[in-house]
């Protein structure tokens, strides 16, 4: 039994590898040559380099370029239905897999605007500035502080339902194209995206809206959760074997 849920798990993972380190280098790729460009029109300051609407514009589009990459690449069944494991179990794997990729894209991004803020600070215009910019560039900055929000709770909770309702919701969308079900129904899909595009960056203290995003998310994975248990084709279990 357990053999079997580990080959469903590798299995997610190793169609996720090529196209998460292919959205990692573009994302990344893309930002730099951003940033460079910012430094080469003469930004005297590091909010002027770090320009929130292209960062994020990057970071978003990376998320949804992955998003449609595990959509597409994980349809195909007749392997799981070969393991004969339950449709429920298979998709709480997916759901894991889905999130785990979100996160290292995530992480990948805080490094990658990490590195680009020390290299401002080592340019001659960043001369007079002290060790501390850094640290201050991720409060003043909107789109530094909703990637790594230091000291606010209220958006690393944010952080947490927001990846975790896109890896639910992904998951889902592919249970219904797996079985060929309702497959133009993914509308908790194009929600969660749409709010991950227009809510994502926002200046810091945002209580009211992150409370508000964190319910709508939660919602979402009751849905995907709902939707999956009694809705989804299931297939015969043999966990016996």
């Amino acid at each position: 039994m357990g053999k079997k849920h580990l080959s469903v798990l590798m299995l997610y993972i190793r169609s996720s590898i090529t196209p998460l380190l292919c959205t990692v280098i573009l994302v990344a790729g893309i930002q730099t040559g951003l940033f460079l460009w910012e430094l080469q029109r003469g930004a005297a300051a590091l909010e002027t380099a770090m320009q929130p609407d292209y960062f994020k514009g990057a970071f978003i589009g990376g998320i949804i370029f992955l998003v449609a990459f595990l959509y597409r690449m994980n349809g195909g069944g007749y392997t799981l239905r070969r393991l004969r494991i339950s449709e429920r179990t298979v998709f709480l794997w997916h759901v894991l897999s889905c999130f785990l990729c979100l996160m290292i894209l995530w992480m990948a991004e805080i490094v990658v605007l990490t590195a680009l803020c020390r290299y401002f600070l080592t340019q001659k215009v960043a001369s007079g500035l002290s060790n501390q910019a850094l640290f201050l560039a991720f409060y003043r900055n909107p789109f530094l502080h909703s990637v790594l929000p230091l000291e606010s709770v209220s958006r690393w909770i944010y952080l947490f339902f927001a990846f975790a309702s896109l890896a639910f919701v992904t998951a889902g969308a592919v249970v219904r194209k797996r079985y060929g079900r309702n497959i133009r129904n993914n509308a908790p899909l194009s929600l969660t995206v749409v709010a991950m595009l227009f809510y994502f960056v926002r200046p810091l203290g945002s209580l009211a809206s992150d409370v508000m995003l964190c319910l709508f998310h939660l919602a979402v994975i009751l849905y995907s959760l709902w939707d999956v248990w009694f809705n989804a084709e299931e297939v015969t279990s043999d966990e016996n074997d």
